[in-house]
Parts: C-alpha cells; sequence; structure tokens
C-alpha cells in the first residue's frame, strides 16, 4: 500500500517566506505559500501504522516541538500544490533494505522524498494550475536536477 507522511513546520517557515518574497517580485502573485516535507512509502499493510511511529521517533524527521506530521489521504498532490523531487532520487522497489536517517523502515519496499509547495491566490483559496506552473518554472524547481510533479 502506498502511505504518504506529511512533516511540516508548526513554527514560522523562513523558506517558504523567503520564496513567496522572491515569487512576487519576480511577477508570480501569490498569496500565500507553504512548504512541507513528504515521504510517500510503499509499505506492507501490515507495517503501516508502524510506520508513522518510526517517523514520529526520529528526531532528524520529525521534532514534536516544531513539527506537524500527518497522513495523507492521497499519494497525488492537491490543488494548487506541486511536489519537488531530485532526479534519480528514492529507493526503488527491490533496491535492498530501506532505510531513513539509519533507521530501518521494515515492510517499506520504496521510498520518495518531496518537497511538496501549496499556493494561495486569494486568502486560502488553492492557486490556479497555471500559476502553480508559473511559481514551478520561475523559482521552486530547477529542472536542471529535478522534477515537478503537479
Amino acid at each position: 500500500m502506498i502511505r504518504v507522511i506529511e512533516v511540516s513546520l508548526a513554527i514560522p517557515d523562513n523558506e517558504a517566506r523567503t520564496a513567496l518574497a522572491t515569487l512576487r517580485r519576480l511577477g508570480v502573485e501569490l498569496a500565500a505559500l507553504e512548504r512541507a516535507d513528504l515521504y510517500r512509502c510503499d509499505v506492507a499493510e501490515a507495517d503501516a501504522d508502524r510506520l508513522v511511529d518510526i517517523l514520529r521517533a526520529c528526531e532528524t524527521v520529525y521534532n514534536p516541538n516544531k513539527h506537524v506530521l500527518r497522513v495523507r489521504a492521497d499519494g497525488r498532490p492537491g490543488p494548487g500544490e506541486v511536489w519537488i523531487d531530485e532526479i534519480g532520487s528514492g529507493s526503488p522497489p527491490g533496491s535492498g533494505p530501506i532505510s531513513i536517517a539509519g533507521r530501518p523502515l521494515p515492510g517499506v519496499v520504496a521510498l520518495e522524498r518531496f518537497t511538496a509547495w501549496r499556493l494561495f491566490s486569494q486568502g486560502d483559496r488553492p492557486a490556479s494550475a497555471a500559476l502553480v506552473s508559473a511559481a514551478t518554472e520561475t523559482l521552486l524547481c530547477n529542472p536542471a536536477f529535478q522534477k515537478a510533479t503537479s
């Protein structure tokens, strides 16, 4: 089964604030921008709940004092969202034991890590596909070594 776990900051995100200011200076008009780390895992159903516990215990991934961790219902980007990952990154199925920050992930046969950007055009309204594309091409994704999924 595919399990997508999102880790976002509960404290102000200076990287997202800087990216928003830069996009606005470059002519991409957004109301807000949010960032999160995503871990998309292909995991055995019996180990799916345990995976969340392992990530919560991994201090390099999740710190309860500054992060929010949630399991996403869908394994694809939502409206107004783009997922960025490095070309050739991840652990494809059959590549051996999967671990994160030195901790084994039992039952996980593939792991991908993304940076998720959520873009808003007005208040809490998701940005249009055209606006997401403009922000992605302008700043959020470097096609020399990254790929975008929206």
